[in-house]
């Protein structure tokens, strides 16, 4: 193969060549090349085919009714999970499998078409994030040390919304407040962890790129090498004649981008307009049901009018190209996240017996009460660490 050929085979489809993407990177073209191979449509002729394909990933061999060859892949890709298990039980009864069995296999047969429609290689997807699962599992809170202190030192348990929670919503049980506050941290680090796998995620999916931009001062500034899209999460090429190039950026809700990285998102998506003509620019919030209360939205679409903003399902559907987009996600997490709690035996109960065993004996042996024994914990300690005069002719490092 000759370095022409190489060169036209990297081209994005349904672009002009003299398009600006086709200055980007080798690799960067042919990620985008791939995505455009992916998409549902391309990757499976009719129904019939995608169907076969749900079964041979999963060993079944079912005869296929007739009739699927004549309906278009999206015709049974696009069903909503509870339609599918109907599809898939109706094609196992008339196969002749018993009913118990047919029906663990449609649910099963239903989640890997989901998983199917969303990826090119469900398996990849699903391994990524359950191994990435299972990195921030590892930082959940598991011992009393770790509720008492967080990352930052200054970060420590309030003993006085432990009062609040045991008196107010636990009934006075000590034990149960522990377990609400257990619950809690590890909420807060679950969520930080889905804003990171939504822009992933997303970026793996049929017809997607995720944008790899780059971390440092260059961040800001466009290169068609090293960084040609910033301020967008995922790219889009377009996937049929007379499409736009989009490009997204991703959050989990609306209120997750503040009015000033709302201005500075649509500053960048104004620049990438003036050097993509005629793409198309998005700024999505996955979760929510209603652009009310959207913080940013106003200024954003001040500074750069073209930018459209979209929530839930309307997201879905542009990112995914699926009425059911959101299920699509939701399987994949839902897999991963019962493989990883499988692999981890991570349990909240677990934890929070262990904690107050930690507390019990502590304040047993300090002769104080166990909220005493957290107040003295969280706010006792060496003068010169409390005292800003000490704490600055010590040398200490600044907070």
């Amino acid at each position: 193969m000759t370095k022409d050929d190489e060169s036209s085979e990297s081209l994005v489809d349904f672009l002009p060549a003299k398009h600006p993407i086709h200055r980007l990177s080798p690799v960067f073209r042919a990620d985008l090349a791939r995505a455009q191979r992916s998409i549902i449509a391309r990757a499976f002729p009719n129904a019939e085919d995608f169907c076969q394909r749900v079964f041979d990933d999963l060993k079944l061999a079912v005869q296929l009714p007739n009739g699927l060859k004549d309906q278009s892949v999206e015709a049974v890709a696009d069903l909503p999970f509870a339609d599918l298990l109907s599809l898939f039980m109706s094609i196992n009864l008339t196969a002749g499998i018993p009913e118990s069995v047919a029906r663990l296999h449609a649910a099963n047969l239903a989640q890997r078409s989901q998983l199917l429609r969303a990826f090119d290689d469900p398996d990849a997807a699903l391994a990524w994030v359950t191994a990435k699962v299972i990195g921030i599992v590892a930082e959940l809170p598991k011992s009393a040390e770790e509720i008492e202190v967080g990352r930052n030192p200054g970060d420590v348990l309030d003993p006085y919304l432990l009062a609040a929670s045991q008196a107010l919503l636990c009934d006075g049980e000590f034990r149960q407040a522990i377990g609400v506050t257990v619950a809690h941290k590890a909420l807060m680090i679950l969520e930080g962890l889905m804003g990171h796998l939504h822009e992933e995620v997303v970026g793996r999916m049929r017809g997607n790129v995720k944008n790899p931009e780059p971390r440092g001062t260059n961040a800001e500034f466009l290169d068609f090498a090293i960084n040609p899209f910033p301020g967008a999460d995922v790219i889009q090429p377009p996937p049929s004649v007379g499409e736009p190039l989009r490009l997204h950026q991703i959050k989990s809700k609306t209120g997750t981008l503040n009015s000033s990285g709302g201005n500075r998102l649509a500053e960048q998506m104004r620049r990438l307009r003036m050097t993509y003509p005629g793409a198309e620019f998005y700024s999505h919030a996955l979760v929510g049901n209603t652009l009310r209360g959207h913080r940013s939205m106003g200024g954003m679409l001040r500074i750069e009018p073209s930018l459209i903003v979209l929530v839930g399902d309307a997201s879905f559907r542009v990112l995914t190209g699926s009425q059911n987009g959101a299920e699509l996600l939701l399987r994949l997490y839902q897999t991963a996240f019962a493989q990883a709690a499988a692999d981890t035996g991570y349990n909240v109960e677990t934890m929070t017996t262990l904690i107050v065993d930690t507390f019990r004996e502590r304040a047993f042996a300090e002769g104080e009460g166990y909220l005493e024994s957290v107040l003295h914990s969280a706010t006792r300690g060496e003068a010169g660490a409390q005292d800003s005069r000490i704490y600055r002719r010590l040398g200490r490092p600044r907070p």
